[in-house]
């Protein structure tokens, strides 16, 4: 007997229906902070339900060529794993490599002027424990493209440990970049 189910029906007991996109900072901030307490291990919510929204969104994103495709590739960076790692789930995880190869074959080729980006030198597992200071700085438009976070505001800096990846690529430039998010969904599928 087969289960007619979708990955996505299996999570919907928990959730009754979609969240909607975050569409101010504000949301953005809220929506980074669960994601990190995912990361951490003591996301309270429907995790993988929250994983499979985020690859649902990052699915419509790059397909419309969205402002918000760097929010929702990095954000599945970060909590992507749980679906293959945590908590094993063969559909899920299909469902969010699916999404990271639609990033990858949408902005892949695209060209762009930077000598290098963070996706070149990807950080360690410990870095991305920081990884929600770039989310941060990406969900506040506020910062334009050339500032970098202001390491005054303890809050939006990485820790002095992983500070040293994070030197000299905290702009939204950077980050934003096509090839950067390409770069970082095929490292996330390898």
């Amino acid at each position: 007997m087969t289960n007619g189910h979708t990955v996505e029906d299996r999570y919907d007991d928990d959730e009754p229906s979609p969240t909607p996109a975050p569409t101010n900072p504000a949301e953005w901030d809220g929506l980074i902070g669960e994601w990190d307490e995912m990361r951490h291990g003591y996301y309270l919510g429907n995790a993988p339900g929250t994983v499979l929204e985020c690859a649902k969104n990052l699915e419509a994103s790059v397909a419309a060529g969205g402002p918000d495709t760097a929010l929702w590739t990095l954000g599945m960076v970060l909590i992507g794993p749980y679906v293959i790692h945590a908590r094993p789930d063969a559909a899920a995880e299909a469902r969010v490599l699916e999404a990271m190869a639609a990033v990858e074959r949408a902005l892949g080729q695209t060209s762009c002027g930077h000598e290098a980006h963070p996706c070149d030198d990807m950080p360690l597992d410990a870095e991305l424990d920081n990884f929600r200071h770039v989310l941060k700085m990406l969900a506040h438009p506020e910062r334009d493209a050339t500032s970098q976070a202001d390491p005054a505001d303890e809050e939006d800096w990485p820790d002095e440990m992983a500070q040293s990846w994070y030197d000299g690529r905290m702009t939204r430039e950077t980050w934003a970049c096509p090839r950067n998010l390409a770069g970082f969904a095929r490292a996330f599928s390898d």
